[in-house]
């Protein structure tokens, strides 16, 4: 049962309708925006009042905004948290953190032990912590990504392209304000491709990252943003494009 980021009314409403036999609400504490003051803290009331437990999605942003996670940032402890990917730089490695009593119940569950006794994951997720603790990496991909932003932005209203970007500094994502913005956002992608640049309509900033990449990407962009601004002109992104036009993404629940 589905509820928007940031609308605490929805949450009461479901939570009025089924609380009883709610198992736990499962939602990422920040994904591109910030919560509005007191939401997190009301959900985890709602929960906890429902008898439910708050568990947090910390795959995507967690760590790029904090280390230990983004729900350090704004002071709200979950029930349960979930990490992956981040915590061994690549490697498959997960981690889900939580209360000793919402815990206790691993011991009633059967989990797969295939990958018990694998040692690269946990090898992997000690040295980047260790390296995260030595250097700043949020301050570096948040210089980085805020520059990228910048300049992105700056290019598309020097050109007349109807450009819209969001999302923390880290993680920046955009569209086109278009009818057409699945087309432009392809044809953007087959045009950086030819300039030996792999892009989408988003930026994952990671500590390898350096000024000369954002410097590359920005110079490409001025080249190419004078062909989409043309190519809404004249309506015709389709034309331009030498196969399929990229889907929309995953389908999410609400």
């Amino acid at each position: 049962m589905p509820f928007s980021y940031n609308r605490l009314d929805e949450l009461e409403a479901i939570i009025e309708r089924h609380g009883p036999k709610l198992a736990a609400v499962v939602m990422e504490p920040t994904r591109a925006v910030d919560p509005e003051p007191g939401f997190l803290e009301g959900v985890k009331d709602l929960c906890h009042r429902a008898g439910a437990v708050l568990i947090f999605d910390e795959i995507t942003i967690g760590w790029r905004l904090v280390l230990g996670g983004a729900h350090l940032r704004y002071g709200v402890e979950p029930d349960v948290a979930v990490f992956a990917k981040s915590l061994g730089n690549g490697h498959p490695m997960a981690a889900i953190l939580g209360r000793a009593d919402v815990m206790q119940a691993v011991q009633e569950s059967f989990i797969s032990s295939t990958y018990w006794t694998e040692g690269v994951g946990p090898a992997a997720a000690l040295a980047t912590v260790r390296k995260m603790q030595r250097v700043d990496v949020r301050a570096h991909i948040a210089h980085l990504g805020n520059r990228f932003r910048d300049g992105l932005r700056s290019i598309a209203e020097k050109h007349g392209v109807p450009l819209t970007l969001s999302g923390h500094a880290p993680l920046p994502t955009f569209a086109f304000q278009h009818e057409d913005n699945l087309a432009l956002q392809t044809l953007l992608t087959r045009r950086m491709l030819e300039r030996d640049i792999l892009a989408g309509s988003a930026c994952s900033i990671c500590l390898a990252h350096a000024d000369e990449h954002v410097d590359r990407y920005l110079a490409a962009a001025e080249e190419i943003f004078p062909e989409l601004a043309a190519a809404i002109e004249a309506n015709d992104a389709h034309a331009r494009i030498d196969g399929p036009v990229r889907h929309s993404g995953f389908a999410r629940l609400a």
